[in-house]
């Protein structure tokens, strides 16, 4: 028998599983959110427990500030994953919506990175001291108004494009986060003059956890932030097992549909070598391993010198496949325990079979054998 090569090496579901997870863009939204929101919280919390030294040392300043403006970039950036569920089911007036919302997250980083330029410049002593002016002050003027009012807009139109999409868990996911996003304590100071006796928060520490400044997160959109990543990497997840197991399932369908047409069709037995496992079993018959399969073509072969084969129809499910043949030939070898007639007969045959990383493993069905005995005149 001539062996054409081993079968190509096919990655299991769990391997097939991961790849496809890197590639799925829920995935590195979910990444992004985790990032994001611990990087917003140490900065927070750093920048509340600085005190005194916040506004004396600029270095401290510097170094609480970046992780902070990261932390932004990365949550902000990760609300792109609510366009990407929605954007399928979206029409026009929606595409427009997210577009529109898609500009104004890019502004929003633009201006982050200038909030960076600006905390860097500031960084330098002799700077500080002699409160030098920020070569453009323009630009950060308008940096700082975008990082204060853009995000809650950009969260208030991804949230509309979830709730039309119908995700409302995740549409409610970023409504709160739009309610928390609100800087209350920009507007208020923006709307009243300060006073001393003003209402506004206990301390510096708490309305920095409890997010009352216009920038940096609080303990309270964290995690919101880590849930938001969550329910995207569990629908990264499922994206990519479903979309591992179609392939597999493919793969399974292309292998039986070969077994028949080169094994069975035309009697190429060396097909078994490529297709079949170690471990096969002819479930009908009891036999193991790779010359059970190879017996199961060559007697239908004796039988059927002339043996013509047509896959009717293929279905999978999971590591099953279940293949409808039509088979003709002439009876040459005898059919059960009668002689050869010499006649020539048209047949179905329905075979199950179950693969295990892309190999036969298991083999059952059988063939209308009432209508074969009634085309060639046996009882």
């Amino acid at each position: 028998m001539e062996v054409t090569g081993a079968a190509p090496a096919r990655d299991s579901v769990p391997d097939r599983t991961r790849k496809r997870l890197l590639r799925e863009p829920l995935f590195w939204a979910a990444v992004t959110a985790f990032s994001g929101a611990v990087l917003g919280v140490f900065s927070t919390i750093w920048q509340a427990t600085l005190r005194d030294s916040f506004y004396v040392d600029p270095a401290a300043r510097l170094l609480a500030q970046i992780p902070g403006f990261v932390g932004e970039v990365l949550v902000m950036s990760a609300s792109l994953g609510a366009v990407y569920l929605a954007w399928n089911v979206l029409r026009v007036t929606g595409r427009r919506l997210a577009s529109l919302g898609a500009a104004l997250l890019a502004l929003l980083l633009m201006a982050e990175a200038v909030g960076v330029a600006v905390a860097v410049y500031w960084s330098t002593g002799e700077r500080w001291q002699v409160s030098a002016a920020f070569p453009f002050p323009a630009i950060e003027a308008a940096a700082y108004y975008a990082i204060v009012f853009l995000p809650p807009i950009v969260l208030l139109s991804f949230a509309a494009l979830l709730l039309a999409a119908r995700e409302k868990k995740l549409g409610g996911l970023l409504s709160f986060l739009f309610l928390l996003s609100l800087p209350l304590g920009t507007l208020w100071f923006l709307l009243f003059a300060p006073a001393p006796n003003a209402i506004g928060p206990p301390n510096g520490l708490m309305a920095s956890l409890l997010g009352w400044y216009a920038t940096g997160m609080s303990l309270l959109e964290a995690p919101l932030w880590i849930l938001l990543g969550a329910t995207f990497l569990r629908r990264a997840r499922r994206g990519a097992l479903g979309e591992a197991f179609r392939v597999r399932e493919k793969e399974n369908l292309e292998t039986a549909r070969r077994l028949y047409e080169e094994g069975l069709g035309q009697g190429n037995t060396s097909v078994v070598d490529d297709l079949v496992s170690e471990d096969f079993r002819d479930l009908r018959r009891g036999a193991r391993g790779k010359l059970a399969m190879e017996r199961v073509l060559s007697a239908l072969w004796k039988s059927y010198p002339d043996l013509s084969v047509t896959v009717e129809d293929q279905r999978a499910e999971g590591d099953f496949v279940r293949t409808r043949l039509t088979l003709s030939g002439t009876d040459r070898g005898g059919v059960l325990w009668y002689p050869p007639t010499g006649r020539q007969a048209t047949f179905t045959a329905e075979f199950v079979d179950r693969f295990m990383e892309g190999l036969l493993i298991e083999h059952s069905g059988q063939a209308d054998t009432g209508e074969l005995l009634r085309q060639l005149g046996l009882t």
